[in-house]
Order: C-alpha cells, then structure tokens, then sequence
C-alpha cells in the first residue's frame, strides 16, 4: 500500500518526467509556494518542489538578483534557455531554470495594483514607452523574457520574504503599519512566483543539490 510521501514521488517524478512548468506541479501537489512541510526533527520547512524540480533537470541554474537594469536577469534567463534550444538541440523540458529576485527586483513580480498605489515605476526608476514613470508592471507579459513567457517555458521565480519584510516598512513609513503592507505585497504577488523564506538560505539550498549560482548584479 503506498503512503502518502510515496504517492507524492511519483506524482512528481512524473511530471518532471515530461517537464512540467510550475503551474503543473501546483496543480498535481497542493500547497506549492506555502510553507508545508516538516523535517525529520519536526522543524517547520518551506515547499521546495522548485528545488527538486530544478536539481533533477540535465541543464540547471538559480538566477539571483536585487536590480532592475531592463530585466538584465530576465533577458540572461531567456539568453540560457534560447541557446540551449537553438545551439545546444535541448528543449526547456530538460532545462531546469529558477530566477531569484530580492530588493529592487522584486517589481518583477508584484501585480499592476502594487505598482500603481506604490509608484514602484518612479520608486525603482522604471519608465514606460513615453519616459514617465511606469504606473504597471512592465515586466509581467508582452515580450519575451517576461514573468508570464519565461514561466510558460518552466522558468520558476522566487521572491525573497526578508526583502518583501524590508520593502514593506519603506513603503509603510514612519508610524505605518509594516506588517499590514507585508500582508497586501505576498497577497499580490504574481501567480507565477512563490515567496521563499529568504534568498541566500534559496541559494544554499540550492548550491547543497548541485544548482550553479549565477548572480546579476
């Protein structure tokens, strides 16, 4: 009779068997992007589905970053995955890619009505097709190395808590309430990415399965 740890492995190992995007794996396991799970001490340990996801891939890498730069980060995760594709003959399904966004960075992946009320657009100098301040998310959809393309291709995005924590006592400011901005900013964080307790234990994590680090800085 199977428990329910070995249920899990082999949903899982069939999905990565036909590389699934995140949204699969959401799907077939419920609770991905929550914290979920528990170690062998009964610690409290984040989901890392994206973790094994990415370390059981041939092709693998963890993106980190903390700046906007036009989407360096993004343009440098579509750079792998095209080169992979078109020089290398290796489709997205063997390539195991998670881009990790802190500081700055995180208005890749917070929803349009997080840039309007925050001005994120003239927070973090990020200018729309007229050279104003963007009032949207200029990173979400509509060109390719996009949150939504890169995702549709298997990409995973992180999103570091303790910069989320960080960001939202700027924005709350003195006397505000940091922990309710903190609620607003997980809550309208884009589909397509999940929050991770923090960037640097992502990066360990990840180093500790054989995931090569590259940092955009």
């Amino acid at each position: 009779m199977n428990t329910p740890r070995r249920s899990f492995v082999g949903r899982l190992t069939a999905l990565l068997a036909v590389g699934a995007a995140p949204s699969a794996l959401s799907a077939a396991t419920p609770g991905v992007g929550r914290a979920s799970s528990s170690g062998s001490d009964g610690a409290f340990w984040p989901d890392e589905r994206w973790l094994e996801m990415a370390a059981q891939r041939e092709h693998r890498m963890i993106i980190e970053t903390g700046i906007v730069s036009e989407g360096l980060a993004l343009r440098r995760g579509l750079n792998l995955l095209d080169v992979f594709n078109q020089d290398y003959a290796v489709p997205d399904a063997r390539i195991g890619l998670v881009i990790g966004v802190h500081t700055a960075a995180l208005s890749f992946i917070l929803n349009d009505a997080m840039w309007l009320k925050y001005t994120l657009g003239a927070r973090f100098d990020v200018r729309n097709a007229q050279g104003a301040p963007a009032t949207a998310n200029t990173f979400r959809a509509g060109v390719p190395y996009s949150v939504e393309s890169l995702s549709k291709r298997g990409v995973v995005f992180l999103a570091c808590n303790r910069a989320l924590l960080r960001l939202s006592r700027e924005l709350a400011g003195a006397g505000g309430n940091a922990a309710a901005v903190h609620a607003e900013l997980v809550a309208n964080v884009l589909p397509e990415a999940q929050v991770t307790p923090a960037m640097v234990v992502a990066l360990s994590r990840a180093q500790s399965k054989g995931v090569p680090y590259m940092a955009v800085a």
